[in-house]
């Protein structure tokens, strides 16, 4: 979470949807906080939900990726 605005922070821009610049002011007004902190708000509340359901690895040297696994098919001939 954010302690301080900060200049020094890095500045990444993206392309939202009408209807999500919408719920970014409604919640920025609700919250009474900045876009920005709405929208790490939102994204640690996703992360901690994908760590607690299992989609996420925080440990060193394990990847995500190995927890989705594929079936191999075998190929008609």
């Amino acid at each position: 979470m954010p302690k301080k605005n900060s200049p020094s922070k890095p500045v990444h821009s993206f392309r939202l949807s009408l209807e999500c610049v919408h719920q970014l002011k409604d919640l920025s007004g609700t919250m009474g906080r900045s876009g920005g902190d709405v929208i790490e708000v939102a994204i640690d509340r996703m992360y901690r939900e994908e760590v607690r359901f299992g989609n996420l690895m925080i440990r060193e040297g394990q990847m995500p990726e190995e927890n989705y696994k594929v079936e191999k098919k075998e190929e008609l001939k």
